[in-house]
């Protein structure tokens, strides 16, 4: 049975309450002091906020700073996963998020957290702000819910609504690529179509799957046994949120979109699907076509 949200009002009794903030890193030598400041203040309506982060695959010192920052911080913990170069690359990005799921189950520890935070590092929440996640409380409809952002929505990959976005976007610019000589064309129909921009002031959106770099789950979601998967049983990779989201929902949980949720402008995604970035493509296409010919 899924409960109703705690904090729906701005009670004495609020900063009673605890709340985990997990997540995968990599690379984050340089943001992850900005983004463990960036997540105190905006989920500063709890009383205690635990971090934990698992680390894969990173190139610079990113080990030792975070190292450094469970040194200084008693309520941030961290641990180093290996990249295993046998599976892919969403295999490998399920199996550091389910090492997360299993630090929080063990013993006792999830019944301290009234909600569970998964949450994008690398300063891909930089427009969060507790404004932004005490919006939340203003609707006591969900189990799950998303970030939004001021620009262009990005996450296609892990979003899931039966209009929006009712299937895999990568797996629909495969399929339009069969009969659309135009390249931007299938990118049109598959992505940019998808990368809508919401207003703050929009009616919450329900789905089936979502994330955008930012997800609040009930902590009794996260007491199941669902999992995330990187690939189907076929061998096909898949978001590994959207096979996350997919067995929480089994257990009748409601996953929203928070339009006022901002948590960023514009990431690497929409920007690839800019008029700038779409020109110099476009620019190519001669080149490419030429030394094929020749």
């Amino acid at each position: 049975m899924i409960m109703q949200p705690i904090l729906q009002s701005e009670s004495s009794d609020k900063k009673l309450y605890s709340v985990a903030v997990v997540g995968i890193v990599r690379n984050i030598e340089k943001s992850i002091k900005k983004d463990y400041e960036r997540f105190t203040k905006a989920f500063s309506r709890f009383g205690n906020i635990d971090f934990y982060v698992v680390e894969s695959g990173s190139t610079d010192n990113s080990i030792r700073a975070l190292e450094q920052l469970s040194n200084e911080k008693d309520n941030f913990k961290y641990n180093c996963l290996a990249i295993d170069h046998a599976i892919n690359r969403t295999s490998n990005m399920a199996s550091a998020r389910n090492a997360y799921l299993d630090y929080l189950r063990e013993g006792s520890r999830l019944s301290g957290y009234q909600y569970i935070v998964v949450a994008d590092f690398n300063n891909l929440n930089n427009k969060l702000d507790k404004r932004a996640v005490d919006s939340c409380w203003g609707n006591s409809a969900w189990d799950v819910v998303t970030a939004n952002q001021s620009g262009r929505y990005y996450d296609i990959w892990a979003l899931r609504h039966p209009l929006w976005s009712p299937n895999d976007c990568w797996e629909a610019l495969a399929f339009y690529r069969k009969y659309l000589k135009f390249p931007e064309q299938a990118l049109t129909y598959s992505l940019r179509a998808r990368s809508i921009r919401i207003p703050k002031n929009s009616e919450w959106i329900e789905v089936d799957s979502a994330f955008g770099g930012l997800a609040i789950y009930k902590s009794e979601l996260i007491d199941s046994t669902a999992n995330y998967k990187g690939m189907t049983l076929e061998g096909k990779a898949i978001c590994e949120h959207v096979s996350f989201n997919n067995e929480i929902r089994e257990s009748g949980a409601r996953i929203y979109v928070n339009p006022r949720m901002i948590n960023t402008r514009i990431t690497d995604h929409t920007r690839r699907l800019s008029a700038l970035f779409t020109s110099i493509r476009i620019a190519k296409y001669p080149i490419k076509i030429l030394s094929k010919l020749f």
